[in-house]
């Protein structure tokens, strides 16, 4: 059976752009990677072990699940909400979508 792919579907002047779920994901990791002291868990089972799943709802609203190690000495909530505010700025900037909300699983603590 055929693996189905989500899109998020803007409606265009000429037609429509259709913004694809990894390009969804590449955002939000970019976004991430850009939070000081904090790095994705690469979860097993969740988008392609990067640490992040996506849901794309039929008004095409975007929910985000981040799994993520935060440094040792870091405020865990701190950090958790760095994410949240990086992850909703750039998916808007970037795809011009409207996220529903960003929830943020701390799966560990590092040594830096």
């Amino acid at each position: 059976m055929a693996e189905s792919r989500q899109y998020v579907t803007q409606p265009q002047e000429n037609g429509c752009v259709m913004i694809s779920e990894e390009v969804l994901v590449s955002i939000i990791c970019k976004a991430v990677e850009e939070v000081e002291n904090v790095s994705l868990s690469g979860k097993p089972g969740i988008n392609w072990g990067k640490g992040v799943k996506i849901i794309i709802s039929d008004d095409n609203q975007v929910e985000v699940k981040c799994y993520i190690n935060v440094s040792y000495n870091q405020a865990v909530v701190d950090a958790a909400s760095a994410v949240q505010e990086a992850v909703t700025s750039a998916l808007e900037s970037m795809a011009g979508v409207t996220v529903a909300g960003v929830h943020v699983n701390i799966c560990g603590i590092v040594r830096a």
